[in-house]
């Protein structure tokens, strides 16, 4: 991320403190405050600040049709505004519900005149859920109605089905609603495309009014069409002709007599240009479209006459098979997609541009059918299939800032087919997952075998050190090959996912939750001095440099030693010590809980002399952590730690030991006895363990790690 850009993905970027270049006695003040995470699993505000936990298992939907119907499967999930969810079958013909705050699924509602890809389902600016769908069979007038049935925040059915008006058989339609509940419907009939709308919930449907003449010659059919309400009620629509590529823009603000030419609107009369509209929920228009391999995007804010100058969203992307922009708190739009290759992108509210992140979310270039949803913590999970025939998997990954979790398989192996997956949040955030699986029949054909679900679960406290989500302390390894996460025991430690370079001579360190989502955090300091919090996604995710952070200081240069000991203070938060070049002092910085650090205060003096100050975690078991160090002599000495932000007096450890070593890291229990060790790099790239055991001392060093060549590796 560039320095320009104050916030991203909904979290805000407030400088921790300020420590001026030559003294960092000078920095005193308290870090404002971004939120606190709340103690409370089943607290709606957890939505706001923590990520979404471990997946659980795949299990049967409660949905799920019956195996042997060829009609059953899964088409659409969506969230309504209070966090209920609703889930539609592939045949189009049933719904079912899960309220918000419960589990359980409801019985379905089934819906015998809707069918297949004319019935839509939409969840709606006004909190609503609405199921629009053409009637197969035909009146005694012939007609085909367009009809809508309604779920209203709170309510347990859809209502019954609203007559809107007689259309075609065939051809698109489209439904959108403003947050006070004004309706708007669109369809085409024979190169004609009609409007109705509704101003209220007694409200009529107004007469269909024609948007268009007849179509120009050789353009009856429509390519695409796209329509969107804005907050305050006006509504735009767009469409494309097939055979002259013309598009046409129209718009109708409340209680406007007639539908109007959009003035200006930038997209281009290009094959394929298939055009969407989506409305920014602060106000105003984003509008996507193909232009040749790039992803364009254009906006008009709100009250705005003009729109805002194209501008490639993505090199590669597409509207086809984009995901609806999700909406971050601070009005970032994200946007992902396939099927050619996996992509995303991410627009900052706060420069107006595309962010310039790593344009790939999986290595599988079988990417289909993309779905993202806004999730707790300020994350968005997106679920893809992927794989070739008779081999397709259900993915899922969470992002945030620019940083990705681990893709999770959540599908099952013996899958020979799956179907689109769905995502929606419930209402505490966390995603919930929806997809069909298929097997091969003994007759060689594929059958429909379920639709299967899996959500996350609550999320604990994070271990200290623990980014693989799997409550063990990590190492983290930076080389040429960049910065990854190793996990694993003292026989094998295996390199998670890769993140991109750093300059030579930066410190970066494991550090604890900082922002209150639950996820262990990085600490970041540059060759120059500049000190930062980069947040992570639970699960393996790692930030580089271009992804959000959060500034503690502007120079840091004058501090010789930092380290990440995990809660030295007792309040259960990780904490950063620092020592000063200058005076030998060792000050902590204690974790404030909103997101920043209180101002330091003096953990002891007298630490000039130690070549190395180590953090070590707990090791003699009372339950705070503790602090290793390595004088001029080569002496190893404890340093127990109190709970308070300081230490007792210093105990031996090891004498004459350490000269051949580059790096050293403690507080990791490798050998999985509940005591933690010492794990050492020597010049050669030789990886040497000292088991803890548990008194505050260590065994006697062996070598480990071997399926690892350790030699371009500094570890931290």
């Amino acid at each position: 991320m560039t320095s320009q850009s104050r916030a991203v993905l909904g979290i805000a970027l407030v400088p921790v403190f300020a420590l001026a270049a030559a003294d960092p006695a000078a920095a005193h003040s308290t870090a404002t405050a971004t939120g606190t995470a709340t103690t409370a699993d089943t607290a709606v505000s957890a939505a706001e600040t923590r990520a979404p936990g471990p997946w659980g298992t795949r299990a049967l939907h409660a949905a799920a049709p019956d195996p042997a119907s060829a009609s059953g499967g899964l088409n659409a999930l969506v969230s309504a505004g209070d966090g209920a969810l609703v889930s539609l079958t592939g045949d189009g013909r049933s719904t079912r519900i899960r309220p918000a705050g419960s589990t359980r699924w409801l019985a379905p509602q089934t819906w015998p005149d809707a069918g297949g890809y004319s019935t839509e389902l939409v969840s709606l600016g006004d909190g609503s859920v609405r199921l629009a769908w053409r009637a197969e069979r035909a009146d005694d007038h012939g007609n085909h109605w367009l009809k809508v049935a309604t779920l209203t925040p709170g309510a347990l059915a859809f209502s019954e089905p609203e007559y809107v008006a007689p259309v075609p058989e065939k051809g698109y339609h489209h439904l959108a609603a403003s947050p006070d509940g004004r309706l708007v419907a669109v369809w085409s009939a024979s190169g004609v495309v009609r409007a109705t709308e509704k101003t209220g919930p007694q409200a009529a449907w107004t007469a269909p009014a024609d948007l268009n003449e007849q179509p120009p010659s050789g353009s009856r059919d429509i390519a695409d069409m796209d329509l969107a309400v804005a907050k305050d009620g006006t509504a735009l629509l767009v469409w494309q002709w097939q055979a002259s590529n013309a598009v046409v823009a129209l718009e109708k603000t409340p209680g406007a007599s007639a539908w109007r030419a959009v003035q200006g609107l930038p997209v281009p009369h290009k094959d394929l240009a298939r055009p969407r509209v989506f409305a920014d929920p602060q106000g105003g228009f984003d509008v996507f479209y193909d232009d040749l391999a790039h992803l364009m995007h254009s906006r008009r804010t709100a009250g705005a006459t003009q729109w805002s100058t194209p501008r490639s969203a993505d090199s590669h992307g597409s509207t086809y098979g984009m995901t609806a922009p999700v909406y971050l708190p601070n009005g970032d739009l994200f946007v992902a997609g396939g099927p050619t290759a996996p992509w995303y992108a991410v627009r900052s509210a706060a420069t107006g541009l595309w962010l310039p992140y790593s344009q790939r979310f999986s290595t599988h270039q079988k990417v289909r059918h993309v779905a993202a949803a806004a999730t707790s913590g300020g994350t968005v999970t997106v679920t893809w299939r992927e794989g070739y025939s008779y081999e397709e998997y259900t993915m899922a990954a969470v992002f945030k800032g620019g940083t990705w979790s681990t893709p999770r398989r959540l599908s099952e192996k013996s899958a020979q087919f799956t179907g689109a997956p769905q995502v929606a949040a419930d209402a505490l955030g966390r995603p919930v997952v929806l997809w069909e699986e298929y097997l091969r029949s003994e007759t060689n054909s594929t059958v429909l075998d379920g639709v299967y679900h899996s959500t996350t679960t609550g999320r604990a406290l994070p271990k200290w050190r623990d980014y693989t989500d799997d409550g063990k302390a990590d190492l983290f390894g930076r080389g040429s090959a960049g910065l990854k996460v190793y996990a694993g025991d003292a026989t094998k430690l295996t390199a998670g996912q890769r993140a991109s370079g750093w300059p030579t001579g930066t410190l970066v360190l494991p550090f604890g939750d900082l922002d209150g989502d639950r996820c262990n955090d990085v600490f970041v300091r540059s060759p120059k001095g500049e000190a930062r919090i980069h947040p992570t996604i639970c699960g393996g995710g790692l930030p580089d440099q271009q992804s959000f952070s959060t500034k503690v200081s502007t120079d840091w240069s004058a501090y010789n030693a930092i380290l990440s000991p995990g809660d030295v203070t007792g309040d259960g938060r990780a904490d950063l010590l620092t020592r000063s070049a200058s005076t030998g002092k060792l000050y902590v910085y204690a974790n404030n809980g909103a997101g920043g650090f209180k101002a330091r205060a003096l953990a002891g003096p007298g630490f000039g002399g130690y070549k190395r100050l180590i953090a070590a975690g707990d090791l003699n078991g009372d339950g705070t952590n503790d602090l290793l160090a390595i004088d001029a002599s080569n002496e190893l000495w404890r340093y127990n730690g109190t709970g308070t932000g300081t230490f007792t007096p210093r105990s031996l450890v090891f004498k004459d030991w350490g000269t051949s070593y580059k790096d050293i890291v403690a507080g990791l229990d490798l050998t999985g006895d509940g005591r933690v060790d010492l794990f050492s790099l020597d010049n050669n790239g030789r990886a040497w363990l000292n088991k803890g055991n548990g008194n505050g001392g260590f065994d006697n060093r062996s070598q480990t790690g071997k399926a690892t060549d350790w030699s371009d590796i500094r570890i931290s």
